[in-house]
C-alpha cells in the first residue's frame, strides 16, 4: 500500500526479509542488475548465465598483473563484507539484559502497581525500537522483534489495567505485528488473547471472537492458551447473545484444561494446569453473567477467586463477578463485601471500574436502603476519586 511504501521510504519501517525485498523488486519491475544489487536472483536465469559467462570472459582477457591486482582488491573487499556483517550495535550482552528485564516485568506484573511498571516497560520498548532501527545482524533482528513484542504485550495489559483501552489496543496490535514478523506463533497468540479481551470490553464482541480464534490457529491444540482463547471467544459470543456458540466454546476449553499436564512450559518458566483452570473459570463466570445465568455465574466465580494465588488482579475480576451474581440472587450484603474486596485487590483501578459500576447500579436499584449497598457505594466513589475520574 501507499502508506507502507511511504514508511519504508522515510526509514520508519525497516525491511528485514527477503520476501519483502522480492515484492518490492517485482512491484517496481526492477531490471535484473538492480535485483542482483539487492542480493536477489535475476528474473531471467538465461540472461544471468550470459552475464556470468561474459564476466568470466572479461577476467580471462585481463593481463596477469591486472588480474593479480583485481584478486588482491577482491580479497580486501570480501574481508570488508565480513567485517560489516560483524558490526552491530546490539551484541549478546544487550540481548541478555533485555531478556532479564522482560522476565522481571512479567513476574512483577501480577503483584506490582500498573502505574509503577508502565513507565519502565515503555522506556525499554523505546530502547528496543532504537536497536531495531540501528545496525544489527539478521539473527539479532529477530530476537529484537521478539523482545519488542513481549514488551508491547506487557504494555497492552498494563494500559488496560490503567483504564486506557485505546493505548492497550495500540500496543496489542504492535505486539502482534512484531510477533508475526519474527515468526513467533505463541507470542502472536498471547497478543491475540489480550487484544480480544480489550476489544470486547470496548464494545465490539464479534470482532473479539474473530481475534481470539485467529490466535487459536497459531498454537498447538494442547496448549494453555488454547483454553484461554476459547473462553475469550466464548465471552464475546455471550455478550453478543449467542448462547449456543458460547457454551460450546466453554465445553471445549474445559476439555483442554482436563488434558493439560500438571506442569508445563510457560513463557519464561513453568505454569500449572491448576492456574489455567482458575483463569478459565474467571472468563466462564463472566460468560454466565452475560447470559443471565446467575447460579452458574456464582459457582464459577467462587471457584475463580482461587486465582488470587497467582494473580490478585484477576481475582479482583472474579470477586466483582461473584458480587454481581449474588446481587441478582438476593444476597446484597455478601455482594457488597465481595465488591469491596475486589477494589482493595485491584492493581489498576481503570479496568475494574466498569464492572464495579455495574455492581453499584444493581445494588442501588435493588437494595437502596441496605447498609452493605450504601457502604459499597461509598467505597466505589472513593475509588473513582482515587483514579481521578
Amino acid at each position: 500500500t501507499q502508506s507502507t511504501v511511504s514508511l519504508i521510504v522515510n526509514r520508519n519501517k525497516p525491511v528485514t526479509t527477503i520476501a519483502v525485498l522480492e515484492r518490492i523488486a517485482d512491484g517496481l519491475a526492477m531490471p535484473d542488475e538492480c535485483r542482483m544489487r539487492l542480493g536477489l536472483a535475476p528474473k531471467e536465469m538465461a540472461a544471468m548465465r550470459r552475464r556470468t559467462a561474459l564476466g568470466i570472459g572479461l577476467i580471462g582477457a585481463l593481463s596477469p598483473s591486472t588480474l593479480t591486482a583485481v584478486l588482491r582488491d577482491s580479497a580486501a573487499e570480501a574481508l570488508e563484507f565480513t567485517r560489516e556483517r560483524a558490526v552491530t550495535t546490539v551484541g549478546k550482552s544487550t540481548l541478555d539484559h533485555l531478556t532479564a528485564v522482560v522476565v522481571e516485568l512479567d513476574r512483577a506484573y501480577p503483584w506490582r502497581p500498573a502505574a509503577e511498571l508502565f513507565p519502565v516497560a515503555r522506556v525499554y520498548r523505546q530502547r528496543v525500537q532504537g536497536l531495531i532501527n540501528g545496525k544489527h545482524t539478521l539473527a539479532e533482528a529477530r530476537e529484537l522483534y521478539v523482545q519488542g513484542a513481549y514488551l508491547s504485550h506487557i504494555l497492552a495489559d498494563l494500559a488496560y489495567d490503567l483504564g486506557s483501552t485505546l493505548t492497550a489496543r495500540a500496543y496489542a496490535i504492535d505486539s502482534q505485528q512484531l510477533a508475526e514478523q519474527a515468526g513467533h506463533g505463541e507470542l502472536y497468540a498471547w497478543a491475540a488473547d489480550t487484544m480480544a479481551f480489550v476489544v470486547q470490553h470496548g464494545g465490539s464482541a464479534p470482532d473479539a471472537a474473530k481475534i481470539a480464534l485467529d490466535g487459536l490457529g497459531r498454537i498447538p491444540r494442547q496448549h494453555p492458551l488454547a483454553a484461554r482463547l476459547r473462553v475469550n471467544a466464548a465471552l464475546s459470543y455471550a455478550r453478543h447473545g449467542n448462547r449456543a456458540a458460547s457454551t460450546e466454546l466453554l465445553r471445549k476449553a474445559r476439555q483442554v484444561c482436563e488434558q493439560l499436564p500438571d506442569e508445563m512450559p510457560s513463557r519464561f518458566s513453568t505454569d500449572s494446569a491448576e492456574h489455567t483452570s482458575y483463569t478459565v473459570a474467571t472468563h466462564t463466570a463472566s460468560c454466565y453473567l452475560s447470559l443471565g445465568e446467575w447460579k452458574d455465574a456464582e459457582r464459577h466465580a467462587r471457584l475463580a477467586c482461587g486465582v488470587a494465588r497467582w494473580s490478585p488482579g484477576r481475582a479482583a475480576y472474579a470477586q466483582l463477578d461473584l458480587g454481581l451474581a449474588l446481587a441478582h440472587l438476593g444476597s446484597p450484603d455478601e455482594a457488597a463485601e465481595r465488591g469491596k474486596q475486589a477494589l482493595a485487590l485491584g492493581r489498576g483501578y481503570g479496568s475494574l471500574l466498569p464492572t464495579a459500576r455495574k455492581l453499584e447500579a444493581v445494588l442501588r436499584n435493588r437494595y437502596p436502603k441496605e447498609l452493605g449497598a450504601l457502604e459499597f457505594r461509598d467505597r466505589y466513589e472513593a475509588t473513582l476519586r482515587q483514579a481521578g475520574r
